[in-house]
């Protein structure tokens, strides 16, 4: 590549990683919410079993991860592959569900 067409590709590519960089923000932002979200569920599970001495709080709700999981496949149009959107779910998923757990 000439520098000619480095030049007049440079811009470009730095306003589309720019964009990238904005939508990253936004990613980070959404998912930080979606993990205080995550974490209000916590205490209200754990507030509702603070009356039954005995009863343990069962945080992760296989049914719940099946739900969302078939909402983000429905959702998807792309360009991501069905496989690939479930995992980056279930990483988030798996990173919030740890925010619903009192540290012991």
């Amino acid at each position: 590549m000439t520098k000619k067409e480095q030049k007049t590709v440079s811009p470009a590519l730095d306003e589309m990683r720019a964009k990238i960089d904005a939508v990253d923000a936004q990613i980070q932002a959404l998912i930080s919410e979606r993990a205080r979200y995550a974490k209000q569920v916590g205490l209200v599970k754990n507030g509702a079993s603070e009356g039954a001495a005995t009863k343990t709080v069962n945080y992760y709700r296989p049914e719940r991860e099946a739900q969302v999981l078939r909402g983000v496949l429905k959702r998807n149009e792309g360009p991501l592959k069905d496989e690939e959107i479930v995992r980056l779910f279930r990483e988030i998923m798996s990173a919030c569900l740890a925010q619903e757990e009192p540290l012991k």
